[in-house]
């Protein structure tokens, strides 16, 4: 939590699940002297190597729902193994520990989850869809990017990210309703 005078918490928080390729974090100090979360550019190899089994059908909205209840009843466990269920992500079960761990920092340090706003859903085509949501912690806000594929009738979530950028999201929506 910010002491008096210290600006916004942890600049910039990021957590990125991309195609299951999760990169080490790397804690380190900012000139400013608060803490960053950068990835190293180092990721190994996939801990197996067949893929995962096909998704089952996953309503985007729906899945949303759920993972966010789950984190407002402190079930972070539950949460992530509902969301990459039957997934390529869960293939690297080691890198969904990693980003359950970097979660449980976030919500320690912004306050427990108490509930969510999709604020943005973007389209690219129909079958590529990308959903910001914020969390409503209760000391501040994240804003959360769930990146989903559909892959014939299935949809299946493909990337995961979360950052305390709640002042780009307001650059990127006025942005949007420019154009």
């Amino acid at each position: 939590m910010a002491k008096s005078g210290e600006t916004l918490i942890m600049r910039p928080f990021i957590i990125v699940l991309l195609f299951c390729t999760l990169p080490l974090l790397a804690e380190e100090k900012s000139g400013t002297g608060k803490k960053r979360y950068s990835f190293s550019n180092e990721s190994d190899s996939p801990t197996s190597t067949s893929p995962a089994a096909p998704a089952s059908s996953l309503d985007p909205a729906a899945a949303l729902g759920r993972f966010f209840e789950a984190l407002k009843a402190d079930q972070l466990e539950t949460a992530y193994s509902g969301l990459v269920k039957n997934t390529i992500i869960a293939a690297r079960p080691e890198n969904v520990e990693q980003l359950k761990e970097k979660t449980r920092t976030a919500i320690d340090n912004f306050g427990p989850v108490k509930g969510y706003e999709v604020v943005e859903t973007l389209e690219v085509g129909k079958s590529l869809y990308r959903h910001t949501c914020i969390s409503l912690n209760e000391d501040l806000p994240l804003r959360w990017r769930f990146y989903f594929y559909r892959s014939g009738n299935q949809w299946k979530i493909v990337d995961l990210r979360v950052d305390d950028g709640i002042v780009e999201l307001f650059d990127e929506v006025a942005r949007n309703r420019k154009k």
